[in-house]
Order: C-alpha cells, then sequence, then structure tokens
C-alpha cells in the first residue's frame, strides 16, 4: 500500500470502520484508537448534500453568512437548522457541505475524540474521481455515487437509473465497483453498458486509486471547528503539573519559614541594639538607635575630626599627676571640642608646668584665669581636643 494513499474511518450507526486501501474493514472499539496518518472521517453520503456553488470573488469573505440565504430556494429544510460548510474550488467555484445541526450534533456527542480532530468529510467524495467520469460504489440496498469534484450522494439502487439520466448525458466513464457485476449491469440504463467499466472489491479497493487529501470542504467550520485539545493535554501533562503544584507549594512553604525566621532574628538583634543604647544613654526617647549612637559618639569625639573624652582624661591625669602638689578641682565637658579644667597649685610656676606636660601630650592648653588665694593658686586651664 502507498504510504499516500487516503485511510478512510466510516462512520454509522454510531460505530466506527477503519479502511486501509486494499484490506477488509477494521472495526474500531471503544478504547484507545489508533489511526494510521492521513485518515479522514467518512460521514454518511444521506446525512450530508455536496453540491458546487459559483461564487463571486468579492462574496468570498461574507460566503459563510450568505450561504443559508443562497441556498434557501433549493432545500426543503429551514436554513436556521442545517450547518453549512464550504471550500474553495477553481474557476469561481465553492465545493458546499449542507448537514442537519442535530445530526452533527449528535456526531459530537457520541464520537470518540480522536474522530473528532480528522477531517470530516462525506464517503461519496473519498471515491477516485476524474474529469469525464462516474464513479459508482454498490453496496447492499444503495449505491454510493460520485459524479463531479465536489458532488457525490447516496441513494437507492431502485433510483439510480433515475439519477445517471438526470445527469450530463455526455458523461465518457462509468465505473463500477461491487460484488455482483451482473446485479449492478441490471440496475445501470442500457445507454451506459458501453461506457462502464467494472471493478471487483469495495470502498478499501476504490481507495487505492483515490487522491491521497479528501474533496469537498471539512464540515468542522464555524461552531463546530476544532478546539484546542485541553482534555487531552491535561491527561498527558497531570502528572508533570501536580508535581510542579506539589514544588511550588513546597518552596513557598519553605520560604513562609525563612521569612518568619529571619523576622524573628531581626526582631531579636533590634532588641540587643536598644539594650546596648540603653546601657550607654539610658534617658530620651529611642527611634533609630543605631544613628542615634553613632551621632552621639561622634559628638563625644569618636569621629576622625577631634578626640575622644576618655582617652583625653587619662592624658590630664597624667599631666597634672607630673607636677607635684597639682590638685584637680573639677573637669567640664559639654560633648564640644574643649575641656575646663579647675587646679589648684602651690604657685604659678606649677600651672605653667602642668601646661607644659600637655603640650608633651600633644594637647594645646591655654590659661583662662588664675588668683592667689592662700598658700596657693588657683587658675582654670582650657583644653583642646
Amino acid at each position: 500500500m502507498n504510504p499516500e494513499n487516503l485511510n478512510v474511518v466510516r462512520w454509522q450507526q454510531g460505530q466506527g470502520f477503519l479502511l486501509r486501501p486494499g484490506h477488509a474493514p477494521q472495526s474500531l472499539g471503544a478504547g484507545e484508537v489508533s489511526l494510521p496518518e492521513n485518515t479522514c472521517l467518512a460521514l454518511p453520503s444521506d446525512m450530508v448534500r455536496n453540491l458546487t456553488v459559483p461564487v463571486a470573488p468579492e462574496e468570498v469573505k461574507h460566503l459563510r453568512r450568505a450561504l443559508p440565504f443562497m441556498l434557501e430556494e433549493s432545500l426543503l429544510e429551514d436554513v436556521s437548522e442545517l450547518h453549512f460548510a464550504h471550500a474553495p474550488l477553481c474557476d469561481g467555484l465553492q465545493a458546499v457541505g449542507v448537514v442537519k445541526r442535530a445530526t452533527i450534533n449528535e456526531w459530537m456527542e457520541e464520537m470518540p475524540e480522536p474522530l473528532r480532530d480528522l477531517p470530516w468529510v462525506t464517503e461519496a467524495l473519498c471515491l477516485p474521481w476524474s474529469a469525464g467520469q462516474w464513479t459508482l460504489l454498490f453496496e447492499s440496498g444503495s449505491v454510493l455515487v460520485r459524479w463531479g469534484e465536489a458532488e457525490g450522494g447516496r441513494v437507492e439502487v431502485a433510483l439510480l437509473p433515475a439519477l445517471l439520466e438526470s445527469l450530463d448525458s455526455g458523461q465518457g466513464v462509468v465505473v463500477a465497483y461491487g460484488q455482483d457485476e451482473a446485479a449492478a449491469r441490471a440496475s445501470i440504463p442500457p445507454q451506459f453498458h458501453d461506457q462502464m467499466q467494472w471493478r471487483q472489491g469495495g470502498l478499501s479497493e476504490a481507495l487505492l486509486l483515490a487522491e491521497p487529501a479528501p474533496a469537498g470542504p471539512d464540515l468542522r467550520q464555524g461552531e463546530f471547528a476544532p478546539q484546542l485539545p485541553l482534555k487531552r493535554w491535561w491527561r498527558v501533562w497531570q502528572q508533570v503539573a501536580v508535581a510542579l503544584g506539589v514544588a511550588l507549594i513546597l518552596k513557598t512553604g519553605l520560604s513562609v519559614a525563612d521569612y518568619q525566621t529571619l523576622k524573628a532574628e531581626d526582631l531579636q538583634l533590634r532588641q540587643a541594639i536598644q539594650d546596648s543604647y540603653r546601657r550607654i544613654n539610658p534617658r530620651g526617647s529611642i527611634v533609630d538607635a543605631e544613628k542615634q549612637l553613632n551621632r552621639q559618639l561622634a559628638e563625644l569625639g569618636a569621629g576622625a575630626q577631634h578626640r575622644a573624652f576618655t582617652p583625653v582624661l587619662v592624658t590630664l591625669l597624667g599631666a597634672a599627676g607630673a607636677v607635684p602638689d597639682i590638685t584637680l578641682t573639677s573637669v567640664n565637658f559639654s560633648g564640644g571640642r574643649e575641656i575646663r579644667v579647675n587646679l589648684s597649685a602651690p604657685n604659678f610656676q606649677s600651672v605653667e608646668l602642668v601646661r607644659d606636660q600637655l603640650g608633651q601630650r600633644s594637647l594645646q592648653a591655654s590659661l583662662e584665669s588664675s588668683n592667689a588665694r592662700g598658700d596657693g593658686v588657683v587658675a582654670r586651664l582650657r583644653v583642646e581636643i
């Protein structure tokens, strides 16, 4: 079998049958359906009407809405109950398929999902055909007939003569398929016997000569157009989606737990910073302990521009201790860059010696005031830090 041959699934009375070219029909069960490539769904031709309609190029874009009104007079049914499908042919012609909405809805409901994804055509248009040829397929009690590129149907054997005589009498060849040649010739008017070519077999044998692509419009148009196979995709990716969902939930849970842990640690660190600040400065309100403490330390000489108070105090005590009989009465520091020192000494020379000792220790001191008092001198020094 040529891999380019057309494979057909015939849908009859709620049951599908797979026909491979040259093979016996294979019934399709209700379970998983495995179909070969290049397969179409062939629907009963007595349920779908196929015809050819000339359409001007400027009318094609509005054809879907216009078809019901264009064909209303040639149809017996109410056009509101019919579904119209079309496909372009050559020379400004359109192949049109007409089927009842109720029928196509019924097919949609009862048909397995794999069959819904196939192109939907009528079985008559799956027969082989060429210009100047009629193709007949004799089956039990009826005949499948294709007389045009996109025209065909199914009729009872008794009505076949009337159909053939109503068609163009200039037809060149009548190709007939079936199991009983004598019965077939008896049902065909005598004027067509000389044109008739008999071929033993059914639709599967006819498919050996059929075109690789089905003729006529795909009936799945408009509201019946194929939808995305979301259910099938969900079945394929369900386990992956569940695994990703579980991983996302776990990741979110871990992130929340980490956030809570870090938040608790942050609160502990802030509390520790406040406790440390209160040990240094127990008074006043706390807005930002770290900034406040850095600013206060800078004011106390912890910055790069002046010295800290405590080392200066140590230096001051060392300078005073190096001079005999010097007593520091008070040390005043207001947070600036100066310290004022009140001291008592036995004489003015001792005060100057204290200044010299401070200078040797890199502290500049100036005498603000000095007064004699009793047996000694009281003086005030300004020390720059």
